[in-house]
């Protein structure tokens, strides 16, 4: 029993350790321009709809992300839901920036591929899918949880849908490579899907 209440947390845990390492030692990964382009081709002029993506992580989108997901998180799960965003979006608030200093991952360099904007700061983890992880991610893992949530895997397409959407936003942007997004997302979904298992149960 304690043996499997503790399984969640290692596997985030050797999850981020293993990513964090992989980072740290590669300013981009094997594919990751090819990748990069590819999405740039199939999605051209993105100012128009990877901006207004984009702009959901920082004030003021990001209030009203938090409080549609916050009242769906109650709807969907009541309040252990609710305690768990709001824990999980009070840890990104005030500590996932600082992580970037952990990895100091270059931004895509414009000679490699299209860049659309100016963009400062370490890439890795990204912001904007941090913040999108824990909220509409966050959102997603609570529906597939709770199996007595009304419309549970509509809700659970939406929200993965969005984060989906941003990630690519980010990359067609020339914000971020391909591995930084999936990659972020991914730490941010299994932390805050080990969390779920305890709050939940």
């Amino acid at each position: 029993m304690m043996r499997s209440a503790w399984m969640p947390w290692l596997l985030a845990a050797s999850v981020t350790l293993l990513i964090g390492i992989a980072v740290r030692m590669e300013p981009y990964f094997a594919g990751d321009v090819h990748l990069a382009r590819a999405v740039q081709a199939a999605l051209p002029s993105p100012e128009w709809w990877a901006t207004p993506v984009s702009r959901l992580a920082p004030a003021p989108g990001k209030y009203y992300v938090m409080a549609i997901v916050l009242v769906a998180s109650y709807l969907v799960a009541g309040w252990r839901g609710l305690v768990l965003i709001i824990g999980v979006l009070l840890v990104e608030q005030l500590g996932a920036e600082s992580t970037k200093f952990l990895f100091q991952r270059p931004r895509p360099s414009p000679d490699l591929i299209a860049v659309s904007g100016k963009f400062s700061g370490f890439t890795f983890p990204s912001t904007t899918i941090t913040f999108l992880s824990v909220s509409f991610g966050g959102l997603g893992i609570l529906a597939m949880l709770s199996r007595k949530a009304p419309n549970r895997w509509a809700i659970a397409t939406v929200s993965f849908g969005v984060l989906l959407l941003a990630c690519l936003a980010r990359v067609a942007l020339g914000a971020h490579w391909p591995s930084d997004v999936l990659l972020t997302a991914v730490v941010c979904l299994t932390w805050t899907w080990a969390a779920a298992r305890v709050v939940l149960r």
